[in-house]
């Protein structure tokens, strides 16, 4: 029997807190490689940095993928994340243009939000064993929180409501695409196209770290994940880490 591809079992379930933690105790049963959990519910939704991820019932696509990819070193681990948000991006583009990823891997349309997603690794040694990719994405909510700074959706966007499940299907062809690229090797291709779609990667554009506003420009991403910048004033080489710096939108 060959291995197993993305979506090659799907589990649609009705609520659940979260789709990685249930996707988490799927993965200590064993689950095999590819499996996709997806819920028309989450209570308690999460994003990167401990953030928490708002969604209305029944209106988003909200599902977490099972990957053991075992061939990839630890440090490389970030091209995982490269690869899931050029999923996103493969997907999204068929509808909606403008389409970019705002590192580390928030999916935009133009300056708005339309997706994010957590990805949750674990190993035991120096390749990765098991790895969680969680996608939330706007889909047919129109309205959304105040507290939430610059949302949108695939209907807000466009108009048109469209089918959950036929767009989580989609997904996991396109994921099974790019993670067979990752799988292959070809490390430079998924670096370029992730660095040819990133938000703000053309110019000089304002960041902020430590508490104090600077301009840089987006020179590189590094597989370990770290943002390369190279600031305007100084123009020097600057490298960050996830909660290290920050976008000014």
């Amino acid at each position: 029997m060959g291995a197993k591809r993305v979506g090659n079992k799907l589990l649609w379930v009705d609520e659940v807190t979260s789709t990685n933690v249930h996707m988490s105790q799927l993965k200590d049963s064993n689950a095999q490689h590819g499996v996709v959990v997806a819920a028309r519910n989450q209570t308690q939704g999460r994003g990167q940095r401990g953030n928490s991820w708002e969604s209305e019932s029944g209106k988003n696509l909200l599902f977490s993928v099972l990957l053991k990819p075992t061939f990839l070193a630890v440090q490389h681990q970030f091209l995982v994340s490269k690869i899931s948000s050029l999923a996103v991006v493969d997907l999204l583009s068929e509808v909606v243009p403008n389409t970019t990823i705002k590192w580390p891997n928030d999916i935009y349309v133009r300056d708005n939000k339309i997706a994010g997603i957590l990805i949750e690794n674990s190993f035991s040694s120096a390749n990765l064993d098991t790895t969680i990719v969680g996608v939330g994405l706007n889909v047919n909510q129109k309205f959304f929180s105040d507290s939430l700074p610059n949302p949108t959706s695939l209907i807000l966007e466009t108009g048109t409501k469209f089918n959950i499940p036929s767009l989580l299907e989609k997904f996991c062809g396109y994921f099974e695409l790019r993670y067979q690229q990752l799988k292959a090797g070809n490390i430079k291709q998924i670096s370029h196209e992730y660095f040819s779609n990133l938000y703000r990667n053309v110019g000089f554009n304002r960041y902020l770290s430590d508490g104090e506003e600077f301009y840089a420009c987006i020179v590189g991403v590094r597989d370990t994940g770290t943002l390369i910048l190279e600031t305007k004033k100084e123009g020097e080489l600057k490298e960050f880490a996830f909660k290290e710096v920050s976008f000014v939108l």
